[in-house]
């Protein structure tokens, strides 16, 4: 006969296991890397008002995309539109904000404005020197990025290659290295790019503003979207409608983005 001292402790060990065996997220989801810090900040809020757990990963735009289509996460969370390739996936948006791509440099450079066409002919490498002189240190984004899909689309043209010169940063450190290099020229996301940190230029004569964004009179403007493979149902569209209503438009506000209205 197996002693009760001995079902204790088993009993106490599964109880344990069990206490201190990790919580599953009740949603799943991955995406934008310029866009992760608010996402994730929309998921404490709704945590803390529902109880709803959230796991949030990177990874970039177009990664995001590629796993709620193959049905690796309930949720992606994009850092622009959808585009065809992906609405053809399966895939519905939702515009949960309003935001732009800023073209940055250091802080003591001197230029305020770049053309489209000069940007194009900096980050092509058809331009490789300032005005004075000094060789320009090309900035550029992983290949997943939605805010480097932007860039592409408005900036190069589909299919016009990066300079190789263009060195990838991720978000974590563009712009630290922006800020040490006084050569620098990258491109961030508006609600990422700190003035206090990097200095942002205008492009064609205007200024990244939240009315010049919300125009669309800023050139490099984008908007960033939730995405689902078909329509939201459960708690991820419970998540959505928090996203879009007054509370959840407060949490994207403080949290660096611009509300959509």
């Amino acid at each position: 006969m197996k002693s009760p001292l001995l079902f204790r402790f088993l009993a106490l060990f599964i109880g344990a296991m069990i206490i201190s065996a990790p919580s599953q997220a009740a949603i799943t989801a991955r995406g934008s890397d310029s866009t992760i810090t608010i996402v994730k900040a929309l998921a404490a809020a709704f945590q803390q008002k529902t109880g709803t757990t959230m796991q949030v990963d990177g990874g970039g735009s177009g990664a995001g995309a590629k796993a709620a289509i193959a049905g690796e996460v309930q949720l992606a969370f994009l850092s622009r539109a959808l585009d065809a390739k992906e609405k053809e996936g399966g895939l519905v948006g939702a515009a949960y904000a309003s935001d732009a791509v800023a073209v940055i440099v250091h802080k003591d450079n001197p230029v305020a404005n770049l053309s489209l066409a000069e940007l194009k002919d900096y980050f092509t490498g058809t331009t490789a020197n300032w005005a004075d002189g000094r060789p320009v240190v090309l900035y550029n984004r992983n290949a997943d990025s939605g805010t480097r899909e932007i860039f592409q689309d408005k900036v190069l043209g589909k299919g016009v290659a990066f300079s190789a010169a263009a060195a990838i940063k991720h978000d974590g450190v563009l712009l630290g290295a922006v800020a040490k290099i006084p050569a620098t020229l990258a491109y961030d996301g508006f609600g990422h790019a700190d003035p206090k940190v990097v200095k942002l230029v205008s492009v064609n004569g205007v200024a990244p503003t939240a009315e010049t964004i919300r125009s669309s009179a800023y050139p490099l403007t984008r908007t960033p979207t939730l995405a689902t493979k078909g329509e939201p149902t459960g708690e991820v569209k419970a998540f959505i409608d928090f996203v879009l209503s007054p509370e959840g438009q407060a949490v994207v506000a403080a949290n660096g983005l611009l509300t959509l209205k």
